[in-house]
């Protein structure tokens, strides 16, 4: 990529551990005071701003789930510190948390608690920016428009979210099975929590519905397509590592990184942030960047992503086919994790086709900065079965995986992916790692959707959590009573946790 500026990639903020909180006790009982809420008051108090403001802020952002402590990498495309989830956005909070913490940013990311405590003094220093009543919670409209980072329409609408959670109140989940109260305040007008009237955005999203971000392509994308519209075949798949309004703003307004698409985590929303025949850095490799468009997912490698999500992005996969010639094969459609390292080979160097495994830990794929996502929880075969098309032996595994809904199960036999439909009433069971899953298929037969692709040759062996699996009788799969599952030889379905065989490494979680 010398003279091109270069993307640096999907975002991947693995999992180190998740820090269990107290359960909510039984009624009758005093409620148990969880790490979460005990971490959100002493930041609140620290920082003199309402408790209650934060805990909306973290409901709207996700963040009440955030672990305790995670890894951070420092080339993530969207770094997020903190509950309420600290950005590189037009206004970049992170830089000032760690500004006012006296710390890093890759510290506050790292460490959720001082995270949040960063975040609440972010919240308290826009409180005293826009002269804020710390009393009226609707006169904090403003610095939640700029605790954002979002453009000026969606910023609104963020702060009307935000107020309309305030206003409503609830009861939330947070890590470790903790739940999270937020009492209702009906002293702010209903008005508050809808978004003003937005202007008419410049450009039409080429998927209809999604969301338009206005996004700049200063140092972040090219107008056009230098190698020319038929050059675009492939469709790069990458997941956020961070909540929906922090991978928003980060994609809007961080430099050197940029994408055409982003699909939420359950599916409700999808963005576009810049036209498909203009070229997105979001590769790490430019001539991908090229001939490719991206697709962020919201979610996290190191978990399982919704049928939700799959759903959505599965349409918008179709919706943009009717307009560019992409294959539906994994050779068309891949991982950010399998795109060619330039510096290391051609940029033009077909996508990795070794195994999941062994093309996340090579130094010569991902991009430019090695970057893993989907990760193993990306349920291929599934998703390519479900596109009308097919995946590859080395995105199955040789023993019988379900997939992350349990209505399929997926090995590789022999070269081939199979796949059963586990229609019984059990639908797919998932065993203990180094056994087959057993699928249900009492309930009748699947049937084929098409000619798989690649080879058992292909396959390292290896095991690990990935949302996609099978599981067959010719693998010891139990059928649950009379009627026999037809194996589908085909590349399908992903598994939910993938099972080593024996010698295999074993799985990372």
């Amino acid at each position: 990529m010398q003279g091109k500026p270069r993307q640096m990639g999907a975002f991947r903020l693995a999992l180190a551990m998740v820090a269990v909180g107290c359960a909510v006790a039984p009624a009758h009982r005093t409620q148990v005071t969880g790490s979460v809420e005990r971490s959100i008051r002493a930041a609140a108090d620290e920082a003199g701003v309402p408790r209650d403001l934060l805990v909306a802020i973290a409901v709207e952002e996700g963040g009440l789930a955030l672990p305790a402590e995670r890894i951070v990498d420092p080339d993530d495309n969207v770094p997020v510190g903190g509950m309420l989830e600290l950005r590189h956005g037009k206004l970049n909070t992170l830089a000032l948390g760690a500004q006012l913490m006296g710390t890093t940013e890759d510290a506050l990311r790292g460490d959720t608690e001082l995270g949040t405590r960063a975040g609440a003094h972010v919240v308290a220093w826009l409180g005293a920016r826009y002269s804020v009543d710390a009393h009226a919670l609707a006169s904090w409209r403003p610095a939640l428009a700029a605790l954002s980072g979002m453009d000026d329409d969606n910023a609104q609408a963020y702060a009307s979210r935000v107020l309309a959670i305030l206003r409503a109140g609830g009861a939330f989940p947070a890590r470790g099975g903790e739940t999270v109260a937020l009492a209702a305040h009906p002293e702010i007008d209903p008005s508050e929590g809808v978004a003003p009237a937005a202007k008419t955005p410049l450009d039409t999203p080429d998927f209809p519905g999604a969301i338009w971000f206005t996004t700049s392509c200063t140092n972040k994308c090219d107008v056009g397509r230098p190698l020319g519209n038929a050059s675009v075949d492939k469709i790069v798949i990458h997941d956020t590592e961070g909540g929906w309004d922090g991978s928003v703003a980060t994609l809007q307004n961080d430099a050197g990184k940029s994408v055409h698409y982003i699909v939420d985590s359950d599916g409700s929303r999808v963005g576009q942030f810049r036209p498909e025949t203009d070229t997105t850095w979001h590769a790490g490799n430019y001539y991908y960047n090229e001939t490719s468009i991206g697709i962020e997912h919201v979610g996290y490698a190191a978990q399982t992503y919704s049928d939700g999500l799959y759903n959505e992005s599965r349409k918008l996969v179709k919706n943009i086919r009717t307009r560019w010639t992409i294959p539906l094969d994994r050779t068309h459609i891949v991982g950010h994790y399998q795109v060619p390292n330039g510096n290391d080979m051609a940029e033009s160097s077909a996508p990795c086709a070794d195994t999941l495994e062994n093309c996340e830990n090579s130094a010569d794929y991902g991009g430019a900065d090695n970057h893993r996502d989907p990760g193993f929880n990306w349920q291929w075969c599934q998703y390519m079965q479900k596109l009308g098309g097919s995946c590859a032996c080395s995105d199955a595994w040789p023993l019988w995986n379900c997939t992350t809904d349990l209505t399929e199960a997926v090995r590789c036999s022999d070269g081939q992916v199979q796949i059963e439909a586990c229609t019984g009433p059990a639908g797919c069971t998932v065993m203990p790692v180094g056994q087959d899953d057993v699928c249900d298929t009492s309930g009748g037969s699947g049937s084929a959707i098409g000619p798989i692709q690649g080879s058992a040759s292909s396959y390292g062996g290896g095991d690990d959590d990935d949302g996609g699996g099978t599981t067959g009788k010719h693998a010891g799969c139990a059928a649950g009573g009379g009627g026999a599952g037809l194996v589908l030889a085909l590349a399908i379905a992903l598994p939910l946790r993938r099972r080593r065989s024996p010698g295999c490494s074993s799985p990372r979680r």
